[in-house]
């Protein structure tokens, strides 16, 4: 039987080869700053594609068939995401127009949870434009855990939390939840305990954890930073950005964009 990656990987396949789908080709280099490996993405051709019209349609109300995967429950479909660095990206959406700054309920985390019964991958929301999202209907993402480069950068550092609590993951604030399991009711109730649901945040899943990380600002230095950023994975677009990433260090780019514990 096919698990849910196989099925990802057979629907962009075919969605690449009648255009409906496009894997933007990128290189990726190593950057070690504050005890996390980053995976920093340079990807020039990103910059390049505008859209073609002041006000695009909204992709989700009517999603590409080409490019849609399966239903989650009665509220969420999966689909794949048509601009992408990595072969599996998913979209986690809702059926109809939600905001994607509302507050998050039980069919959202339900929709996770199917998910994550199926596949041990990462889930993340950028809760707003502050936090990097781009579309107002509200969205989920969904990639593998290795962010095509083998390991999920802030994993071990998550771990060397579990292990011991006054260990902080990063030098700014955040919230780390330990998952007892990833069912829709736990999903909630640890969302509601992490205490920034109400603002512009970065949340960030797993079957294990969630880590949640309020936001100040979209980007820093023209370098735009969304939930990838806080789990590991940057990405620069042009020359600039990759040169500021490798001056300033990762984690000191983060810490701009998000509040300080001072």
């Amino acid at each position: 039987m096919e698990n849910l990656w196989q099925r990802m990987s057979a629907v962009a396949d075919r969605a690449i080869a009648s255009g409906q789908l496009v894997i933007r080709p990128s290189e990726y280099e190593i950057i070690s700053q504050g005890g996390i490996d980053f995976v920093v993405r340079y990807a020039p051709s990103v910059a390049i594609e505008k859209p073609t019209t002041a006000s695009p349609a909204n992709p989700f109300l009517t999603p590409d068939p080409a490019l849609w995967v399966e239903t989650l429950g009665q509220s969420h479909h999966l689909l794949l995401n048509k601009y992408s660095l990595l072969p599996l990206h998913g979209l986690i959406t809702t059926q109809g127009f939600v905001e994607q700054t509302g507050l998050l309920n039980l069919a959202d985390f339900s929709a996770i949870a199917m998910v994550l019964d199926q596949v041990d991958g990462l889930v993340f929301y950028n809760g707003g434009p502050l936090a990097g999202a781009s579309l107002a209907h509200r969205h989920f993402q969904l990639v593998p855990k290795d962010l095509g480069a083998g390991v999920l950068p802030i994993d071990a550092a998550v771990l060397r939390w579990q292990q011991d609590s006054h260990q902080s993951i990063y030098p700014f604030v955040h919230r780390v939840h330990w998952l007892p399991n990833w069912q829709p009711d736990t999903l909630l109730e640890a969302w509601q305990k992490l205490e920034y649901s109400w603002q512009a945040c970065n949340l960030l899943i797993t079957r294990d954890w969630m880590l949640v990380v309020p936001r100040t600002q979209a980007s820093v230095g023209g370098l735009a930073i969304n939930s990838l950023g806080l789990a590991g994975g940057l990405l620069a677009q042009d020359p600039a950005e990759r040169a500021l990433i490798r001056r300033s260090g990762p984690m000191a780019l983060l810490h701009q964009v998000c509040r300080s514990d001072q």
